[in-house]
This record gives C-alpha cells, structure tokens and sequence, in this order.
C-alpha cells in the first residue's frame, strides 16, 4: 500500500474517496449497498472498486464470479 502520508490521486478521486469513507467503519459492504449508497451505476462502482483493489486499498470477494450483486467489499 502507498504512503498514506502523501496525497494519492488514486484515493482522492470524489467516488473512490467516497467508497473507501463508506468502508471505513465496517467490516465489509455488499456492491448494491455501495451502490445504492453512493448513488452511482453498477458500471462506475465496478471501475473504481477494481482500482482500489489493484492498488491494495480495497479487498473484493464473489459469491459468484457472474454476478456483482454477490460480490463484497471491504477495506
């Protein structure tokens, strides 16, 4: 994982921001969760969570490899 001492514009973007705050005080979120929550498209939610996941801020685990409604998050 990056220094968290210095601004990561990865991190920084409003919606991956936002996802990693909504993951903060919970062990795991459902996608739909954090996509209803966020008010964003499955599409968008799944572009940032698989940034955040390839850089190590976010972990994703699926139920089903098909489906992003069986696929959880968690920071």
């Amino acid at each position: 994982m990056p220094d968290p001492a210095i601004f990561n514009e990865l991190i920084h973007a409003p919606i991956r921001l936002r996802i990693c705050a909504s993951l903060a005080p919970v062990q795991w979120a459902e996608f739909s969760h954090l996509r209803e929550n966020l008010g964003i498209t499955d599409s968008v939610l799944s572009k940032h969570l698989k940034q955040l996941t390839d850089a190590g801020y976010v972990g994703r685990s699926n139920a089903s490899p098909s489906s992003a409604a069986a696929t959880c998050a968690s920071a």
